[in-house]
């Protein structure tokens, strides 16, 4: 509210300083038309590159998302890959511990035998 009272404030001034610019050297009404003509102009093509400028930061920003969005879906396949092989090799090791384990209780049940057979031969 007091950026904009005071951009008014100062437009005004300057519109002011020109006008009284050009009647104190007499000049025309169309001379001083035509600086304000100038002036529009020139503020309509600052406006314009303005524009032009936040057109190009936006697409800027715009190229920069989409760039991270191929980014993050690449970075996402490989992740998935990775579990997809860390969970095969989970399952893999997972059977061949219980394997092992049945392995080892025939293994224990057999030594307890022989265990047995050797304590009453003694």
């Amino acid at each position: 509210m007091i950026n904009s009272s005071l951009r008014r404030r100062t437009h005004l001034v300057q519109s002011f300083s020109v006008v009284f610019l050009y009647c104190g050297n007499s000049g025309s009404e169309g001379d001083l038309q035509g600086v304000m003509d100038q002036r529009k102009r020139k503020r309509m093509q600052s406006n314009r590159e303005s524009a032009r400028r936040s057109r190009m930061r936006k697409q800027k920003h715009l190229d920069d998302l989409t760039a991270q969005i191929a980014h993050l879906q690449k970075d996402n396949g490989q992740i998935l890959t990775n579990i997809t092989v860390t969970t095969q090799n989970y399952l893999s090791v997972e059977a061949e511990n219980s394997v092992l384990r049945a392995r080892m209780a025939e293994l224990t049940q057999s030594l307890d035998y022989l265990n047995g057979v050797l304590a009453s031969l003694n």
